[in-house]
């Protein structure tokens, strides 16, 4: 019996002996991970993307690009520049941080922070601008209720559409300069609602609408309508 307790002893007095060490090391590497968590957080990291739009429909303002073919978000709370157009060149600061999603319980989530963003190239849409120099017109129905934010992000869209498209026609009108336009509307094709934006010009109080396009309100996806095959062809 004295050999039980004076062995259970020398454990004790072991563990007690070595606990301190130990935690000590516990709390030196727990202070290196926070470290470098900080360090992460702090550090700016840089990258050129292609720009596609911005978002403020979330809790955080938000700049969507492209890099190659991946799509990429970041939080932009941070970034005051709202002049960039589809497909400008820019070049950006980021860093990593966290964010807070109201009715998630105020649960941190990682998220990648822009600090600076520059355009270092124009796109298409920026050259279109600058060539083109005219304002492309458009008429609704009322009854369709389209707010004026969504008329205005349709408009951006039917814009990138004109100085990316491939139609000779549209080329033709550009070169020129002639006057553009497009109407809006809401249809439902194949059990699908689309906004459907018909491209005209207008001589002598005549509408010659030439191309139509369907917008999928989901995924702001541009299709070109096909009219002899009754078919939508994705737009690049």
């Amino acid at each position: 019996m004295k050999k039980i307790i004076a062995f259970s002893f020398l454990i004790y007095s072991i563990s007690c002996s070595q606990s301190p060490e130990k935690n000590k090391d516990k709390k030196a590497q727990r202070k290196k991970e926070i470290q470098q968590i900080a360090v992460e957080k702090d550090t700016l990291q840089r990258d050129t993307i292609e720009f596609v739009s911005y978002n403020d429909d979330f809790d955080y303002s938000q700049l969507n690009g492209k890099k190659g073919k991946e799509e990429i978000s970041y939080i932009n709370d941070q970034n005051n520049d709202r002049s960039f157009l589809r497909g400008d060149l820019i070049a950006i600061e980021y860093k990593n941080d966290s964010i807070y999603i109201a009715g998630d319980g105020e649960t941190p989530q990682n998220a990648e922070w822009i600090v600076s963003a520059k355009k270092i190239k124009d796109g298409k849409v920026s050259k279109f601008r600058k060539g083109y120099n005219l304002p492309i017109k458009y008429h609704y129905s009322r009854e369709n209720e389209i707010s004026s934010s969504y008329l205005d992000h349709l408009h951006q869209l039917a814009e990138y559409y004109i100085a990316n498209s491939k139609n000779d026609l549209i080329k033709l009108f550009v070169k020129n300069k002639d006057a553009l336009a497009y109407s809006v509307e809401k249809q439902i094709k194949e059990n699908k609602e689309y906004y459907v934006l018909g491209i005209y010009t207008e001589s002598e109080h005549k509408i010659n609408t030439f191309q139509w396009l369907y917008i999928d309100p989901e995924t702001d996806t541009i299709y070109e309508y096909d009219l002899p095959n009754d078919k939508l062809i994705k737009f690049p």
